[in-house]
């Protein structure tokens, strides 16, 4: 509009503390299998490694990272943080060079293992804009739950763990029937949110001590630590019923899916995700060819 004193106005309300507050330090992986993730270091001294519960850091799937490989310790003499290598296998580099010990410093890359971490500070704002785009990138948008490439790699540390301690694992394949019937009949958008309100439902039914993500359209996979073969059939009879009984409204359209469930345990059926994940997909097929809303090991 012509004459307009058009001015630049900030809000009296945005608050700046976050951005020029404490910076915290944190460790983030440049290279390796959970490329982007970050670890915050909020203890005074932190063991690193492949597995807990020696580590407190844990960086799964890197065969070459010792379970205790070195502790990240800070010195409030010196305001520093001091690595430490902990006699691991394969040692510990800082920027390159083989080290014992080193002064960390914003910037440095610390090399465990294959897997290459760099160490350096965030502030407040810093912290919270990554913790938005981990949410986006690790959440399923339709279900809100994890990613299936963030599932996996939760899945081999599971399983590593399971198989240190000698404890059991379920692993469930899961295919929602009638969807196809529900999308020509009501259309997608009720398709869409049936399979989200399974998907809400599933994440529930799996707490704790599992871990459920979808694997494609409306295929679901899970898994259980704790369960040997009775305890998870239970789990997945429990899934079964619990869909079936749910009642599926949207905008006064009432549906009723249900889902068939395929299973696999660990060791019997497997010792690798790869193991499982084919043997409980094979036990769905048989579920699916029983005539649906059903459950096969």
């Amino acid at each position: 509009m012509a004459g307009r004193d058009d001015k630049t106005i900030f809000s009296s309300s945005v608050h700046w503390e976050a951005a020029v507050g404490p910076r915290l330090p944190v460790l983030i992986v440049l290279r390796g299998s959970q490329i982007g993730r970050r670890y915050l270091l909020n203890e005074d001294s932190m063991v690193l490694g492949r597995r807990g519960p020696r580590a407190d850091l844990v960086i799964p799937a890197d065969p070459e990272i010792s379970s205790a490989h070195c502790r990240i310790q800070y010195d409030p003499e010196r305001g520093a943080h001091l690595l430490q290598d902990l006699d691991s296998t394969n040692g510990t580099r800082v920027n390159g060079a083989l080290v014992r010990s080193a002064e960390l410093h914003d910037g440095d890359k610390v090399l465990v293992g294959r897997t290459i971490l760099k160490f350096t500070y965030h502030d407040l704002l810093e912290a919270e804009f990554h913790q938005q785009v981990d949410q986006l990138m690790n959440i399923d948008e339709l279900t809100g739950l994890i990613v299936l490439r963030t599932f996996e790699h939760r899945f081999r540390q599971a399983l590593e763990e399971c198989v240190a301690q000698n404890t059991p694992l379920v692993t469930l394949m899961m295919d929602m029937d009638g969807l196809k019937r529900i999308n020509d009949t009501h259309g997608h958008h009720i398709g869409a949110q049936t399979v989200a309100t399974v998907g809400r439902l599933l994440g529930g039914l799996l707490q704790p001590g599992g871990l459920v993500t979808r694997f494609g359209g409306d295929e679901f996979t899970a898994y259980s630590v704790g369960r040997g073969r009775a305890q998870g059939l239970q789990l997945c009879e429990t899934v079964r019923s619990a869909v079936k009984s749910h009642r599926f409204e949207f905008d006064s359209v009432v549906v009723q899916p249900t889902i068939s469930i395929g299973f696999a345990v660990y060791p019997e059926d497997g010792d690798t995700p790869q193991q499982l994940t084919r043997r409980a997909d094979e036990a769905l097929y048989r579920a699916k060819a029983a005539g649906r809303d059903c459950v096969r090991d």
